[in-house]
């Protein structure tokens, strides 16, 4: 079993993957929380499709999330659009959600990642000490 004690190398790796996910969760760029799953790497293989799945799951709440595609228009008697206006903003606790969850995924990638290569280290020192001189 793994142990519990947390090194600065292992806390420093979180907390790099954890502010680039929030960096770029709240920015709403990209590249820092690709650079957060590349480096969370194989945990993020799990974690970013369960992102995905929860934020759909929570967007079928009523209310949350709702189409820009609704609104109204109205045009003038030559056929000219004279005004239009697109309903609804996504409700604040369905993004303040989205954004904790997909921080809170990435950085559970981190410490999963970081107790497998524990796990790996024991396993390999356990191997290397059984070995007959």
């Amino acid at each position: 079993m793994p142990s519990i004690r947390v090194t600065a190398r292992s806390a420093t790796y979180v907390a790099v993957v954890a502010a680039s996910a929030a960096l770029g969760l709240v920015g709403h760029t990209a590249w820092p929380v690709l650079l957060a799953a590349a480096i969370s790497l194989p945990a993020s293989v799990v974690a970013l499709p369960g992102y995905y799945l929860a934020y759909g799951l929570l967007a079928l709440i009523p209310g949350a999330n709702p189409s820009n595609g609704s609104g109204s228009a109205s045009v003038d008697a030559g056929g000219h659009l004279v005004s239009s206006a697109v309903g609804g903003t996504q409700a604040a606790w369905f993004t303040i959600a989205t954004l904790v969850l997909g921080v809170v995924l990435l950085t559970a990638g981190a410490v999963v990642d970081v107790l497998l290569v524990r796990a790996l280290a024991a396993r390999r020192r356990q191997r290397v000490a059984e070995t007959p001189l």
